[in-house]
């Protein structure tokens, strides 16, 4: 079965507030987590794929299952990488080879976070903003509902949730300010050891 991340924080105050993190984590997130498994079940299914290569292998499905079993595994994985790369370590500024590939491709960090917030303000509905690697390049994508970019086979390596869920409890409808200052909670440490990983 497939279970929830731990975090390695308990507080990611004055960023985010309690209240929102204890329910964006223990509810939301195991929600999609609870229904994937449970759609899983009457296939005897045997966990022997990591929830990434399962975006990949979704033809193992009946087709009148593989939206739900989609949107449940996209919304897991999301979630996950949204809450693994946030921490209360202040390591929120890039360095090595990461920063390097984002001065080349976005000019500088400054304007990667500029073109990140646009893309993310940008997106309608509910969704996520994600960098991600694609074909060896870095890309900023919106991805649309709990849609996933593994199912295209790229690889996303820092994930901000931007459904009402994730914020509106402390900003209201003021996205801006919640990008601003989800940038504070960024471990660009973990982000650059997905970074070498998929690289």
């Amino acid at each position: 079965m497939y279970e929830k991340i731990k975090l390695d924080y308990d507080s990611l105050e004055p960023y985010i507030d309690n209240k929102t993190l204890n329910i964006h984590y223990h509810k939301h997130y195991q929600n999609y987590l609870d229904k994937l498994n449970n759609i899983l079940k009457k296939y005897n299914y045997n966990y022997k794929y990591s929830m990434e290569e399962l975006a990949t292998r979704i033809d193992m499905f009946n087709i009148e299952d593989r939206a739900e079993i989609l949107y449940n595994l996209g919304g897991a994985l999301n979630h996950e990488l949204y809450f693994s790369i946030m921490s209360d370590k202040k390591n929120n500024l890039p360095e090595g080879k990461l920063l390097e590939n984002i001065n080349e491709e976005f000019e500088s960090f400054n304007n990667f976070k500029r073109l990140f917030k646009e893309k993310a303000i940008e997106l309608k509905g509910s969704g996520s903003t994600a960098l991600i690697i694609d074909k060896g390049k870095l890309k900023i994508v919106n991805n649309f509902n709990q849609d996933t970019p593994y199912s295209y086979r790229a690889y996303p390596i820092m994930c901000m949730d931007m459904w009402e869920h994730s914020y509106y409890l402390k900003y209201n409808n003021n996205k801006s300010d919640y990008i601003d200052n989800w940038f504070e909670l960024i471990d660009f440490k973990k982000i650059e050891n997905l970074y070498n990983n998929y690289k």
